[in-house]
């Protein structure tokens, strides 16, 4: 089986360094954002947020990294993540509404047979709501901490993902994509991955 085009639709802290750590390990790689001078500092190898390791490992593997500000990039990929960083408010009430739109631009953009995982903190019973083929659609958790991002996002301790049906087998370019990480993988139902997200932090 050919490797999976994987792309992230969000380039803050989250996203660009999931999207370059995808790239270190083998990946083509995909990532939106729909501010062309961001995106262009980003294809010159200057990113927007400080990570140890970031920049350098941006040009190591940039010949399996694209960012592009066109939506219809994302139409390759067999793989798309959104990885939108969180706004919370003092009191740690979450806005989604930027989850959401980034939702609706990428699903209209994607190949119909890709599958659609959902990167960002989310209450529980979120991703189930979603207009998306539940065989398709996955939440997955992260655990990045700023200044270790880029050594968290290529050596996870464990990869929980949230399915419709954990139970089933996973697809396999999904299952190929994760694979390359080589940590223990823990499906669980959908509502399961998003409260552990919300333990875990």
């Amino acid at each position: 089986m050919k490797q999976p085009v994987i792309g992230f639709a969000g380039l803050t802290h989250l996203g660009l360094n999931s999207a370059v750590a995808s790239a270190a390990k083998g990946f083509s790689t995909i990532g939106y954002y729909n501010d062309l001078e961001l995106v262009a500092h980003l294809n010159e190898g200057i990113p927007h947020v400080t990570e140890p390791q970031l920049p350098e490992l941006m040009e190591l593997h940039r010949n399996r990294l694209t960012f592009s500000a066109d939506l219809n990039s994302l139409a390759t990929c067999d793989i798309v993540y959104i990885a939108v960083d969180v706004p919370t408010d003092g009191q740690g009430k979450s806005d989604l509404k930027p989850i959401k739109e980034m939702i609706e631009q990428a699903s209209g953009a994607m190949d119909k047979n890709a599958l659609l995982v959902i990167l960002c903190q989310v209450p529980p019973g979120f991703t189930r709501s979603l207009s998306w083929n539940e065989d398709q659609l996955f939440y997955q958790v992260e655990t990045l901490i700023f200044g270790r991002a880029m050594e968290r996002a290529l050596y996870p301790e464990r990869f929980i993902l949230g399915c419709a049906d954990p139970n089933k087998p996973l697809k396999p370019e999904l299952s190929n994509y994760l694979e390359g990480f080589n940590c223990p993988l823990l499906p669980m139902g959908y509502e399961s991955a998003e409260l552990a997200k919300i333990s875990i932090n």
